[in-house]
């Protein structure tokens, strides 16, 4: 017998020589025994940010996280890694696709994380006027005897958080509240300037 040791992938050839009682007559026989590429599309190691994670899993990120290291290591040496997001990551919801494709090119695994960064709880403003003049919560602004409106100019520091405006308008002689109410975009913080 020759051959069925040492095989290889792929096509391998075995050979059994029969010989007779003779000593001189032989039959030689062949056989092409194939051993399939790996199909093992499973990964050893799969971490993001140093957490072991797997398919299905969610991952919280601080406010202002853009990118993430990800550790994804094939269990076969010989199949291949494709990963997709982990960059450029925005406030909300990111997908992190891993895919492995095993050495016969036909099996595959993909494993997809939810990267949740959080949202920012910045309620302050940048810009804050009433009539071109810059105010700050808790100041008082004199206006002249039959004024009934004015002009409020409000700039959170996040473009992304809202505001609400409370008077400036319908203006009495006396004292009148203005009251600026900005909510962050996480919706949960807040922060109001009188």
């Amino acid at each position: 017998v020759a051959g069925a040791t040492g095989l290889e992938v792929g096509d391998n050839v075995l050979t059994v020589t029969v010989t007779a009682a003779d000593g001189s007559t032989s039959v030689v026989y062949s056989v092409t025994v194939v051993v399939p590429l790996n199909n093992d599309a499973s990964l050893s190691v799969f971490t993001v940010n140093d957490v072991t994670v797997a398919d299905g899993d969610s991952v919280e990120l601080v406010y202002g996280t853009t990118e993430v290291d990800i550790v994804a290591t094939a269990t076969d040496s010989n199949a291949t890694v494709d990963i997709v997001g982990g960059t450029d990551l925005q406030p909300g919801e990111n997908s992190l696709v891993v895919t492995v494709t095993a050495q016969d090119g036909e099996t595959v695994e993909v494993s997809t994380i939810t990267l949740t960064v959080a949202l920012n709880d910045d309620a302050s403003v940048a810009v804050f006027t009433v009539n071109g003049v810059d105010v700050a919560d808790g100041d008082t602004v004199d206006l002249e005897y039959g004024v009934t409106d004015v002009t409020v100019v409000v700039e959170p520091s996040d473009p992304t958080a809202t505001f609400e405006i409370s008077g400036g308008t319908d203006l009495q002689p006396g004292d009148n509240e203005l009251v600026v109410t900005v909510t962050a975009a996480d919706g949960e913080t807040t922060a109001t300037y009188t």
